[in-house]
């Protein structure tokens, strides 16, 4: 039996702060999920199990985001 921890994040930012949306085992199912709903827009972030930030660029890769400040 496996036991996957859901520790990476789909965050979004609404009305000054930070919800999350859904959680997923990985970095992966967490980005497809995104592609899928198109949440390709500056307010919806991933947050991975390093606590890195990650979100989608203007070429639809991911990139590292270094603030969830403003």
């Amino acid at each position: 039996m496996i036991n996957a921890t859901h520790n990476v994040r789909v965050i979004k930012h609404t009305g000054g702060s930070y919800d999350t949306y859904a959680n997923f085992t990985t970095v992966q199912n967490a980005l497809h999920h995104m592609r899928r709903l198109n949440f390709a827009n500056d307010s919806w972030y991933i947050i991975d199990a390093n606590d890195n930030r990650l979100r989608l660029n203007d070429q639809d890769k991911l990139e590292v985001f270094h603030s969830l400040i403003g």
